[in-house]
């Protein structure tokens, strides 16, 4: 097929698009402003890890860090292995075991439980299974969707998208996860598009919980980057906390499911603003359109809880100061950081590097560690430490 006529037919269809385009009037979600505390954040160090000739670390390589034996667990999800990196060590850190794993699925989430328990998460069949080490089998599985129960009209129930900024919470008597579903919908049943799931092992059941703020009940947010959520767990008050790219507030959640709202924004000027285009609009399936507003639109992701230091971080995302490189590439976005104390009095924000990999982190008593995705040395993965000064 030549490039002629593929120009001409990717013609016809934005034309198509055009010609059908339902325009909104965009609404923009403006915060109060109030007065910045600069933060210092230091990058003194940074963490190593040789790389093998198999093993490639991406911005989704599952990875769990535990401090007592202070090892950094990483699952190949290429090749199906458990790395083990005792990062204790100073210069190049080398694995201290790689473990073979034999499944056949695909693991997109991982959580090292014990000396011989592995969970491995498959987002595409949205089961839990559960792995012996010594034995090198599953021994268990658990299904985050009841495929047997009847579809409830206006249910839009999503299963989870587990990942380091949105992990799986395992707690005494139930695992929950928060994931989201594509898309945007008119005349949505707004109730019925939940966040979360809950495996209530006592009861061996499941539910759907925490539908989208007030903030999403209207407007068009693209239906992809802007309805991602991102979930922390505080061990101490037994409370999930749930950030939202377009709103300003994160909801703070209880073992009861009963939900509060905290303003945790910037003190800066933010106005998150939607898209100039109806719910209905076919424009918002073309995945570049979406990315383009994504990128040109401030917007909330991770919030995480530092145990060590007892206190929460929220980063923002605001539009690069030119959308496109001299090479023609789209620029990532801006993060920042905000931090606050764990009654979420406000501490301070600012600026964290650029290139990190916001979904590939783990928090340690000397810091927060973020992949470097700008590292271009194939033989190592480079974690930048990010030491907030308070």
């Amino acid at each position: 097929m030549s490039g002629r006529f593929l120009f001409l037919l990717w013609g016809a269809v934005i034309s198509l698009y055009a010609c059908n385009s339902v325009t909104e009037k965009p609404w923009s979600n403006c915060n109060t402003a109030g007065t910045v505390i600069p933060l210092a954040i230091s990058t003194n160090d940074t963490l190593n890890l040789f790389l093998d000739s198999l093993m490639v670390m991406g911005v989704s390589t599952p990875v769990d860090y535990h401090a007592e034996e202070n090892v950094l667990y990483t699952f190949d999800s290429y090749n199906k292995r458990l790395l083990q990196y005792p990062i204790g060590k100073e210069g190049l850190i080398h694995p201290g075991s790689i473990h073979p794993v034999n499944i056949k699925q695909k693991i997109s989430y991982m959580k090292y439980l014990s000396a011989d328990s592995l969970v491995l998460y498959t987002y595409g069949s949205a089961k839990l299974s559960y792995y012996s080490l010594s034995r090198d089998t599953v021994y268990k599985s658990l299904d985050f969707i009841n495929r047997e129960a009847p579809r409830m009209k206006g249910n839009a129930a999503a299963w989870p998208y587990a990942n380091a900024a949105s992990p799986v919470f395992f707690l005494s008597n139930k695992i929950i996860g928060t994931g989201f579903l594509l898309g945007e919908k008119e005349d949505e049943y707004v109730n019925g598009r939940t966040i979360c799931t809950e495996i209530n092992l006592s009861a061996g059941n499941i539910s759907h919980h925490q539908p989208y703020s007030k903030v999403y009940w209207q407007h068009n947010w693209g239906g992809s980057h802007m309805r991602t959520p991102y979930a922390a767990y505080n061990e101490q008050t037994k409370q999930m906390l749930v950030s939202l790219p377009v709103d300003h507030n994160i909801q703070v959640i209880d073992s009861n499911w009963q939900t509060k709202e905290l303003y945790a924004g910037s003190r800066s000027s933010i106005c998150i603003t939607s898209m100039a285009l109806s719910k209905s609009d076919k424009q918002i399936l073309d995945p570049e359109l979406a990315l383009d507003y994504y990128t040109g639109t401030p917007s909330y992701r991770n919030i995480i809880y530092d145990q060590y230091h007892d206190r929460y971080y929220r980063l923002l995302e605001l539009p690069p100061a030119g959308k496109v490189t001299g090479a023609g590439k789209l620029r990532g976005k801006q993060a920042s950081l905000i931090a606050f104390d764990k009654d979420f009095k406000y501490l301070g924000e600012a600026a964290l590097p650029d290139a990190l990999a916001l979904d590939n982190f783990f928090v340690t008593r000397e810091g927060l560690y973020f992949l470097n995705a700008n590292n271009k040395d194939q033989n190592i993965a480079q974690y930048v430490q990010c030491k907030i000064e308070l």
